[in-house]
């Protein structure tokens, strides 16, 4: 999770836990239900000074954790960063650092280029992405799944955008391997995301074909139930 969102969790966390040890202070224990406006009046008066303490006391723990928890997750100095992406998450980027440690040692891998490559593109990497992968394409000649992974990399680096290059490199994956799972789900979200829920469907079923690479069949099953949910709303 981002260290970002779990500090503003633990300072909402904390500021309810304040408001409501506040509210027990004054509302629980002096109000006007279990005593006399009298007798509320001269608690309230009396217990001004010891009140502000205890709020005083449970900001400061607010503070304290808040910065702590933060140190704590966020020492990125324990970690060879190399050149990660600081806005990365740490152990995303820990992971990026092994798998590029793995590439050095394996330059001709594919299997530790592919993982590079994934891995580069969790952490929005896409051109470090590319560049693996190209290196892998230069090694081993055309692959539909490479090819296929290198214009998902190249989708999202251009903002979700199905360029002309894009293009061109799915179909070569296909020209390779008609049945790509790279390939396929690419089409298909693209095709999911700007509503032709038809075409989605189509390229779904297509790589439910596919005999040669493992992937979550029941994912795919439950995607194409979902765009045809949509395609009957539409009507």
């Amino acid at each position: 999770m981002n260290i970002l969102l779990i500090s503003i969790v633990i300072v909402c966390i904390l500021l309810l836990m304040t408001f409501f040890g506040h509210h027990t202070l004054y509302r629980i224990k002096y109000t006007p239900f279990f005593s006399s406006y009298d007798e509320f009046d001269s608690n309230r008066t009396k217990y001004n000074g010891s009140s502000f303490a205890f709020v005083l006391l449970l900001n400061a723990t607010v503070l304290i954790s808040v910065v702590t928890i933060y140190s704590y997750l966020g020492r990125y100095n324990e970690i060879d960063l190399a050149r990660a992406d600081t806005n990365v998450d740490y152990l995303l980027a820990a992971e990026i650092n092994r798998a590029r440690k793995q590439a050095d040692e394996h330059p001709n891998d594919k299997f530790v280029l592919m993982g590079l490559a994934k891995v580069s593109m969790d952490g929005g990497l896409y051109l470090e992405a590319i560049e693996a992968l190209d290196e892998l394409l230069n090694y081993m000649g055309d692959d539909a799944e490479v090819i296929g992974l290198k214009a998902t990399a190249l989708y999202y680096m251009n903002h979700r955008s199905m360029t002309s290059e894009v293009k061109l490199l799915t179909k070569s994956a296909l020209a390779l391997y008609q049945y790509d799972f790279n390939t396929r789900v690419l089409l298909a979200n693209d095709a999911y995301i700007n509503q032709d829920y038809k075409i989605a469907i189509e390229h779904w079923q297509i790589l439910l074909k596919n005999t040669k690479q493992s992937f979550n069949r029941n994912a795919i099953e439950f995607a194409i139930d979902n765009a045809k949910k949509k395609l009957i709303a539409r009507k």
